[in-house]
């Protein structure tokens, strides 16, 4: 199986696609429903001491709401941003359901005699509490089993992408403008509301509130046990805040009333009921980091082992290349040698010299070959030591020392490619020769050098009286093999004074050839 694959679902899991949070093993299921066994023994234990007087804590309220406040809200942004991914019904629902949890415990707070100001009430009347605490009971349990049935019924149905942003803005508009109404009536209207407490009883309105929203609740759990658990792990843990919670508010009732056993621990139970969640989404994150660490040593490995093959891909091209360049210089000297043997056989002394010449220009083309095959870089050269060898090699064709001709080369270390460096060498070649023919010549120099920003000169001089192109004429095979390979590389040719000593070749250097 290819490598690559499997990179990308590390990938996509990490991304936190919809299938990271599906298809719960055994394992998990096998702990869920040992979750779910421990709070029924939980709750079946303590409710024959339920009603008992426990500790008065007026501090259990302002903790017990700040932290369902800040797990809840915080819940409820990581499910809307898991609805941003899946685009389902079922999840919006739940992150309205956490959302609204996370506005009421404020109501509550507020609403809770004694709880920020002892024996005090900050808003509403001695029966807000109860109202508040029915609202928020409601509330959550009718979103939780509209999440479950929609997660039933159509778990595949999503929302356009287009949709996704303004239905998420409209369902946290439409929890907002509940909550406040919650408020408003359990604080300001409670006098037109018949009292859902008698004393520190519960009135059957109370009791018949509480009930069906456990009926809800224990519907939602049932479906979720049954029919959703086994292919969402999401909804599985789910499974196990709503029994947190069912167990709550069954103790909570048995207790009868504030600070009994049932009651605490009704709100320790709540308390746990709104981190699971939380937790689950942390334990995703640390899955999908793990996942992403992963993903990531996987790609670099692979990277490394792509730059290794393709470092020696590049090296064993650039040997290849060597070999080429030089093979083709020693196929260049079999020629040289071939011409060499065919020069001495001959008599007449025009022939030779043609022969001679092109010795010289197969030889150049070799030694271009030959600079190219011994560069670090298998691309370019510098000019300097090739044209010094050239001339070299000149001076001893030309039997230049003989004759008492000096070659000077003054050359910039340029980097030149076989296109530049080949033309130059034969428009030296053909410029040189021509210098040295010249009567009295002494020096013959060579300049190459930049001339400005992407252009280079040529620059082939002597010291003799007469003129290498009398007249400033060029004729002759070397001399139009000079203004030939000068229009190949797209310079321009110049001879100060009109006489020819000095030729001068503007030509566009390596950089912009």
């Amino acid at each position: 199986m290819s490598s690559i694959p499997i990179a990308e679902r590390q990938l996509g899991a990490a991304a936190g696609q919809p299938g990271a949070t599906t298809s719960p093993s055994w394992g998990g299921i096998s702990r869920t429903l040992m979750v779910h066994g421990l709070f029924l023994a939980a709750v079946l234990a303590l409710l024959p001491v339920a009603a008992s007087k426990g500790l008065e804590i007026t501090a259990i309220t302002p903790a017990f709401a700040s932290l369902v406040f800040v797990t809840e809200l915080t819940t409820s942004f990581l499910l809307f941003v898991q609805f941003r991914a899946t685009r389902t019904w079922s999840v919006l629902l739940l992150g309205c359901a956490y959302l609204f949890g996370g506005l009421m415990p404020l109501l509550h707070l507020l609403t809770f005699p004694g709880a920020i100001l002892q024996n005090q009430i900050i808003l509403g009347t001695p029966q807000s509490t109860a109202w508040a605490f029915l609202f928020w009971m409601s509330g959550y349990s009718i979103l939780m089993l509209a999440a479950v049935i929609a997660e039933l019924a159509a778990p595949d149905r999503k929302l356009a992408p287009a949709n996704t942003n303004r239905a998420a803005a409209c369902a946290v508009a439409a929890i907002l403008a509940t909550a406040a109404a919650c408020a408003l009536v359990s604080t300001a209207m409670t006098d037109r509301l018949p009292p859902p407490m008698a004393g520190a009883a519960w009135t059957g309105l109370n009791t018949a509130i509480i009930y069906t929203a456990m009926s809800m609740l224990a519907a939602s759990v049932l479906l979720i046990l049954l029919f959703i658990g086994r292919r969402n792990t999401l909804f599985l843990w789910l499974s196990c805040a709503l029994t947190a919670v069912l167990a709550a508010t069954i103790l909570s009732h048995a207790g009868g009333g504030r600070y009994t056993v049932g009651w605490s621990v009704g709100r320790l139970s709540w308390a746990l009921s709104a981190v699971v969640l939380l937790i689950f989404f942390l334990r995703q994150f640390a899955r999908q980091q793990h996942a992403l660490a992963q993903a990531r040593q996987f790609l670099e490995q692979r990277v490394a082992e792509r730059t290794t093959d393709l470092t020696r891909t590049v090296h064993e091209r650039d040997l290849l290349l060597r070999e080429v360049h030089h093979r083709v210089k020693n196929n260049l000297q079999v020629v040289d040698s071939l011409m060499n043997l065919e020069t001495s056989r001959l008599d007449d002394a025009a022939a030779k010299e043609a022969f001679e010449r092109l010795r010289r220009r197969v030889f150049t083309l070799g030694l271009a070959h030959q600079q190219l095959a011994s560069s670090e870089d298998i691309r370019a050269f510098s000019i300097a030591p090739f044209l010094r060898d050239l001339l070299e090699n000149l001076s001893v064709a030309l039997s230049a020392r003989e004759a008492g001709i000096t070659f000077g080369v003054t050359a910039e270390p340029l980097p030149v490619n076989l296109d530049l460096a080949i033309p130059v060498g034969l428009i030296i070649t053909e410029l040189v020769s021509e210098a040295a023919r010249a009567p009295r010549v002494r020096n013959v120099s060579v300049e190459f050098r930049q001339a400005g920003a992407g252009t280079a000169l040529l620059a082939v001089d002597n010291d003799a009286a007469a003129p290498t192109f009398p007249d400033g004429h060029v004729s002759g095979v070397g001399t139009r093999i000079v203004t030939g390979l000068t229009r190949q590389l797209g310079g321009k040719m110049n001879i100060p004074g009109g006489q020819g000593g000095r030729v001068e070749i503007l030509m566009p250097s390596m950089e912009t050839t």
